[in-house]
């Protein structure tokens, strides 16, 4: 048989087990390459509407913004003046040409004439001081939101006279790309693409880690080849072959082990993968992932192939080397002897010796203990850096306390909760921060942005201000000591910022530093009027709050809120009554529940199914008994109502007008009759002041005011009456009637009440150009309307949401208040058990929203931590392949001497433990060292954090403990093969399931 042929082929069963190791370490590569890449696509794929469409650099003067700016782009000057109320403002120069680079930013800027400023009301003129000059200008309002409301805009003249400190450059980007330079002006998928590649770059140095694991793990394996063919390389030597032959036989031998492998590992890692992905499926797990070798994947995982072949083939030529530069005829058996038994009788004297015997091994070579901890380090380093990474979502949610956010809101940039959640919690002792969630990016450096009062964030993060102050405008910040590190920033730098999904600019001074526990440390901190304006949300709204806790009266609250009970004016004696009741899901998920109602002594209960978020409206019949006053009550929303003759507008039942308060003498009044349930009475006498006329069809009689004075009038229809009266007063103008009314009548914390007046003409003139004033608590709306003869109008406002407590809302008519209202906002148990229903202990919204991106966290993590704890249990059946291999004569003397297989895996069991604790104690460091290394290269930011390359004394301990059950493991597998050899076959020095060379033609 040719000798090439032996050398290259016969591969034994030990050869098979490299093929093997190499194939778990190649699937550990490839696999978390996929599931990293696919994740990241995923996240990538959720913002790809939100892609960049210009981007903003900015520079200190016009000069050098004018020099750097690219063909097409337009460059923006700009003042830093003091404003009217003292606080730092700026003034962007309207553009000569709206039509350049990145139009629709452009435009934006541009709109209007003159001096605009978002957060006006009406034309005002304002004195703004510049470094070069001031100027009173005329101010009037913006509509466009790109800019802060507190900005300015103006011409490029009244800039210059104020004194230009400094200009923006703002260009296009093309379509599909990713810019690396500037600020992108909508920032949520440059921030997850270039975060992707961060991670993957992190990934790469524990990759490269496992490249290295691969080539010791063929040096070994081809090591021990090299030993087992000693006698065919002598022969071959012998016979004319050269040293260099031999190299590259065994490097050819040593390639096509590892070329094997990586095909098999390939395919492992890829179905391992996908059969994760089904078992989560099966499993209920939510999850988005859909694993496939994309683009990116394959730009990741070939380099991986080849390059583990290559490692392969070099590894066998370095094994190889020592016998192929060696004479023909020379041996190495009795230096390997020497080398076993030398030092067996060293340190006998040595105070420790016992500790040292305890701990050295009985059977296997303690030099195992090198490869042992190479193998331990990769492993120890991926599992901290695994950790790490699932950290740096944490902080973006905040893993402890609770979170309230949108029921079914899929990703937190689409969460909007009122701010009042936080306040309702801090009333309750709770700390509580309402805050928002922005991903923002800065030459081509991904970071996030927290929008949050800083007091409150700091109460439930355990945030420390090291340096400067709290900021008292939206035009400042604070930031995290790590991510001021990473930007290069401190106090009295300046951060340009762009939108979130929407193209928004805005820019912010630092004024502070501090330090919080984990990754919140790397981020900024901005207020939340800063962070509506980049989000584009209406004030007093949040993405979500955090807090320390939900009340734990809350967390029993019902599955449904009650928002509103309706019920019919008239309710007949005797008979039934349907009622109303609005009821919304506070929760996440679709709820299938009981709604009571209770009328009297009298209860119906009514089924109802509602989607997340959703509100519907559920009906209740119930009978009503004799005339009089009772209570009804639907989940805790009470009403008195009136029963039969109880109800009505009066003593009879009949509702007059509505009226107005007073007018004037002489004037023609149309009064409008209707009975119980709201319908018109015709034929009803209607009298004032002495005279009486009867109603028509529409219910309708026309009455004479008279002479001043107090008007009564009165109408009657059967045994029904009803009374109403007003001022006569000489001058009083004709004004309508106005009713105000509040729906729902006692809103709680979830619910944006609205504000409605009704108004009624009870002229016979037509009323014109009436002004209409409605206000409430922070909101107020003005109308002008024209009412004919008995029409009737309505003019609505939408109130924010506010507070428990009670709350007054007025409506005006050309001046004059007519109708009041109170309402109460609740801030019973029903509110707690609302917000406990947005909430979730131990996550958030953004942590839901990660498990969706990402297809899971956990699913993410398991797969990678299981193909990693695979790999090390391949190289350290490797290492430990080779300790047995050098030890199988001393095993065959064991086994002739009568020592049982069980007694043997016993002796090598312990031995590993042994080597296995010692090369933990060694792999932590050296694996955490590893990590630093990498981190001062700065190849461990994701996402905008620096990944700590540091462990809880939790995860050393299960890293450790991890790790030598790892090490035993191997070493099991590795003495298995000897465990069922004769003892003639290990006494013979033949290799466990290599074949004889046979006869070898040279």
């Amino acid at each position: 048989m040719s000798y090439r042929r032996v050398l290259l082929g016969r591969w034994s069963r030990r050869d098979r087990l490299t093929v093997v190791v190499v194939a778990l370490g190649v699937a550990f590569v490839c696999g978390t390459a996929l599931v990293v890449v696919v994740a990241g696509a995923q996240t990538t794929a959720l913002a790809a509407e939100y892609g960049a469409t210009a981007t903003v650099t900015t520079h200190d003067s016009v000069g050098a913004a004018t020099a750097a700016a690219p063909p097409g782009a337009t460059v923006l000057p700009y003042a830093l003046v003091g404003g009217p109320d003292g606080r730092q403002r700026y003034v962007l120069a309207r553009p000569a040409d709206p039509g350049g680079g990145a139009p629709d930013a452009v435009a934006a800027v541009a709109e209007g004439t003159g001096t605009t400023l978002g957060s006006l009301g009406g034309s005002t003129e304002h004195t703004l001081r510049g470094e070069a000059g001031t100027v009173t200008v005329s101010v009037t309002p913006r509509g466009s939101q790109l800019l802060p409301a507190q900005w300015y805009v103006a011409e490029r003249g009244t800039v210059e006279e104020l004194g230009t400190t400094g200009a923006f450059v703002v260009r296009a980007v093309p379509e599909g790309t990713v810019p690396r330079t500037g600020v992108p002006l909508r920032t949520a998928l440059v921030f997850f693409s270039l975060g992707t590649r961060q991670a993957l770059a992190a990934l790469s140095t524990v990759v490269a880690g496992a490249g290295l694991l691969l080539g010791v793990v063929v040096y070994s394996v081809t090591r021990m080849t090299v030993r087992d063919r000693e006698r065919t390389v002598r022969v071959v030597r012998a016979t004319g072959g050269t040293g260099r032959t031999v190299l590259a036989l065994f490097a050819a031998r040593a390639g096509g082990l590892a070329a094997t492998g990586s095909a098999l590992g390939y395919a492992i890692g890829v179905i391992g993968v996908h059969a994760a992905v089904n078992a989560a499926v099966f499993a209920g797990l939510p999850t988005s992932l859909s694993p496939r070798v994309t683009a990116d994947a394959a730009a990741i995982i070939a380099p991986v192939l080849v390059g583990t072949t290559l490692v392969g083939a070099l590894a066998g030529a370095l094994a190889a080397w020592p016998v192929a530069r060696r004479p023909p005829f020379a041996t190495s058996s009795d230096a390997r002897t020497r080398r076993s038994t030398a030092g067996d009788a060293e340190g006998n004297g040595s105070p420790f010796a016992r500790i040292r015997e305890l701990a050295s091994p009985t059977l296997l070579d303690p030099r195992t203990v090198v490869p042992t901890t190479a193998t331990l380090s990769v492993f120890v380093a991926f599992a901290v850096l695994v950790a790490a990474m699932g950290g740096v979502l944490a902080p973006i949610s905040g893993t402890e306390g609770a979170t309230i956010t949108e029921p079914g809101a899929t990703h937190p940039i689409a969460s909007t909760v009122p701010t009042t959640y936080a306040d309702a919690l801090r009333d309750r002792g709770i700390d509580a921060s309402a805050e928002f969630l922005l991903f923002e990016a800065d030459d081509g450096r991904p970071y996030t942005l927290r929008g949050a009062n800083y007091t409150a964030f700091a109460s439930v993060t355990d945030a420390t201000l090291t340096r400067g102050r709290r900021p008292a405008d939206p035009g400042e910040a604070v930031v995290g000591a790590d991510l001021a590190s990473t930007l290069g920033v401190g106090v009295g730098s300046n951060l340009t910022l762009g939108g979130l999904t929407r193209d928004g600019l805005s820019r912010v001074r630092i004024v502070g530093v501090f330090d919080a526990p984990g990754p919140y440390d790397d981020q900024l901190i901005v207020p939340l009027a800063t962070a509506q304006h980049l989000t584009h949300r209406s004030p007093g709204t949040a993405h979500f709050v955090r807090a320390e806790r939900l009340p734990t009266d809350a967390l029993a609250g019902p599955p449904v809120t009650v928002l509103d009970v309706r019920v019919p004016e008239s309710v007949p004696a005797d008979g039934t009554v349907t009622v109303a009741a609005v009821v919304r899901n506070d929760r996440d998920e679709r709820v299938n529940t009981t709604v009571e109602a209770e009328l009297g002594a009298e209860t119906v209960e009514r089924r109802v199914r509602l989607d997340p978020g959703a509100t519907g409206t559920v009906r209740f019949t119930l009978p009503t008994g004799a005339p009089g006053r009772t209570t009804l009550t639907v989940g805790g929303i009470t009403r008195e109502v009136p029963i039969g003759d109880a109800g009505g507008g009066g003593a009879g039942g009949l509702s007059l007008g509505p009226l107005p308060e007073r007018g004037p003498p002489n004037a023609t009044l149309l009064v409008t009759v209707r009975d119980p349930d709201g319908g018109p009475v015709a034929n009803a006498t209607v009298t004032a002041g002495g005279a009486t006329t009867t109603t028509g069809n529409d219910g309708v009689a026309a009455v004479s005011t008279g002479a001043s004075g107090r008007l009564t009038v009165e109408a009657r229809a059967g045994n029904r009456s009803g009374t109403e009266s007003l001022a006569i007063e000489t001058g009083a103008p004709r004004r309508p009637a106005a009713t105000l009314s509040v729906a729902p009548a006692e809103p709680d914390l979830l619910a944006r009440p609205t504000l409605t007046a009704r108004l009624a003409n009870p002229w016979n003139r037509t009323l014109r150009n009436v002004s209409v004033a409605l206000a409430g608590p922070d909101r107020s709306v003005r109308r002008v309307v024209t009412l004919g003869p008995g029409e009737t109008r309505t003019v609505s406002v939408r109130l924010p949401r506010r507070p428990p407590g009670r709350y007054e809302a007025t409506v005006a008519v050309d001046g004059e208040e007519l109708d009041a209202t109170r309402y109460r906002v609740t801030g019973d148990e029903r509110v707690a058990a609302a917000v406990a229903a947005g909430g979730r202990t131990g996550t958030s919204g953004i942590g839901r929203a990660v498990e969706t991106a990402f297809g899971n966290l956990r699913l993410v993590l398991g797969v990678v931590l299981g193909l990693a704890a695979a790999l090390t249990v391949g190289g350290t059946t490797a290492a430990f392949a080779r300790a047995v291999h050098g030890r199988r004569e001393t095993v065959g003397v064991y086994r002739a001497t009568g020592a049982s297989p069980r007694r043997v895996a016993r002796v090598v069991l312990s031995d590993a433990v042994r080597i296995g604790t010692g090369a933990t104690l060694l792999a932590v460091p050296l694996g955490l060292a590893g990590l630093r290394v990498a981190a001062a290269a700065g190849y461990l930011t994701v996402f905008g954090v620096r990944l700590r390359p540091a462990a809880s004394p939790g995860l050393l301990v299960g890293v450790s403990l991890a790790g030598v059950a790892l090490a035993t493991l191997g070493a099991g597998i590795a003495v298995a093969s000897m465990l069922v050899a004769s003892p003639a076959t290990l006494l013979g020095g033949e290799s466990v399931g290599a074949p004889d060379d046979g006869e070898v033609e040279a």
